[in-house]
């Protein structure tokens, strides 16, 4: 089993603890064995040295709202995500076709790809994101346990409509409480979290009343979702991203939609710092990466960390916000999401300091290395005498 020890000028955890200055991370196998300030903690014998000079080590990045199908399509956009520092990627159109590609990235048989998560997609007839369409709470509760058989890693399901369809708005109810109700209870039954589209009243109440883990967008959110959302210790992942400047002026064919996101910009980031304000777990899901020539794989989860700074985060926010609470909101942050003992080593090499400027992780070009799994899977030209082409037998 290979041990390697990275050192470098300065380490983030992901934790939001402070920065460690002078720092090294050792990795034995695909497992973080220790992280500290030089030292402090203990290199073994004969472990490969990789110094990063005065770079910064920090967890890889998440994005648990994107849209991705298609196999092939599919490895082309996971590996243009990773080897911009997304190591973990949930796609909340992938369904039982996306857990088969999940495998066989995580059995090695596909490589350089972002770690993938697969949502089942449960919805209600003329919802507004395709899917298994259910209506009534039995209906709802069979097409759940249909996608938790499948293996999919949690449930998306639509609560409102959206800004995409020209004959539906962001207002349109989907489906009704009654429902909700049935699909979260099902879901939470076999251990599998809710990821809700929502961007209005009366829907983000419904699903706050019905317990969903995770409300998405929130276009429209107002102050009583935002407590309500406080109060019962939700997950918000707000997709500013999709109400920004960049993305409204990308859709001069689409008017209705323009005009819709034009609307909601202003009430969106009013939203979202009030969720800040009251101490919200925010997470990143970005709708990426987008179907525009604007936006290309990768872009959105690190403009998104930009969008929190500009409505009241800390670069030390937003990067916790990419790490850990997406990896909680997920369940999965025993196994990734910060730099701690135990964790699977998914970390990145960037040739800039993100506390200081979190837009240098927007630069493709700061992002020197990036390793899932104690792997580099991605790397700069300065860093290509430690990247390792040859698989393990």
């Amino acid at each position: 089993m290979n041990t390697i020890a990275i050192r470098a000028g300065q380490l983030i955890d992901g934790t939001g603890a402070e920065p460690v200055a002078d720092a090294v991370v050792v990795i034995e196998g695909d497992t973080i064995q220790a992280v500290g300030a030089v030292g402090e903690v203990q290199i073994p014998p004969g472990a490969e040295a990789i110094d990063a000079g005065a770079m910064t080590l920090m967890p890889g990045l998440m994005d648990i709202h994107h849209h991705i199908s298609g196999a092939f399509e599919a490895v082309r956009t996971l590996r243009l995500t990773l080897q911009r520092g997304m190591t973990t990627i949930g796609s909340v159109s992938g369904g039982p076709a996306g857990c088969r590609l999940r495998d066989a990235i995580d059995a090695g048989a596909i490589r350089g790809c972002s770690r993938f998560l697969s949502a089942g997609v449960v919805v209600p007839t003329n919802g507004h994101v395709p899917g298994r369409n259910a209506d009534g709470p039995w209906e709802v509760r069979k097409a759940v346990r249909e996608m938790v058989q499948a293996g999919c890693d949690y449930i998306k399901t639509a609560a409102s409509g959206g800004f995409w369809g020209e004959r539906e708005t962001c207002s349109v109810r989907n489906y009704t409480l009654e429902e909700l109700v049935a699909l979260v209870d099902e879901a939470h039954a076999w251990g599998v979290p809710v990821a809700a589209h929502c961007h209005t009243q009366p829907g983000l109440n419904n699903c706050i009343q019905a317990g969903v883990d995770q409300i998405h967008h929130g276009a429209f959110i107002d102050d009583e979702a935002v407590e309500g959302i406080a109060r019962e210790g939700l997950y918000y992942i707000p997709s500013l991203r999709v109400t920004c400047r960049k993305n409204i002026d990308a859709w001069t064919d689409r008017p209705w939609m323009k005009a819709e996101m034009e609307q909601s910009s202003p009430i969106h980031r009013a939203g979202v710092r009030k969720a800040h304000e009251l101490g919200v777990t925010v997470g990143i899901g970005t709708d990426g990466p987008g179907t525009k020539a604007a936006w290309k794989p990768g872009d959105a989860t690190p403009w998104e960390m930009q969008e929190l700074v500009e409505v009241g985060f800390t670069p030390m926010e937003a990067i916790v916000a990419a790490t850990h609470n997406t990896a909680q909101a997920m369940r999965i942050l025993d196994r990734v999401g910060t730099l701690q003992v135990g964790k699977k080593a998914d970390l990145l090499v960037v040739n800039a300091d993100p506390l200081a400027d979190i837009s240098v992780l927007y630069d493709g070009r700061n992002i020197v290395a990036v390793f899932k799994g104690g792997r580099m899977e991605a790397c700069e030209e300065s860093f290509k005498h430690y990247y390792t082409v040859k698989d393990e037998e």
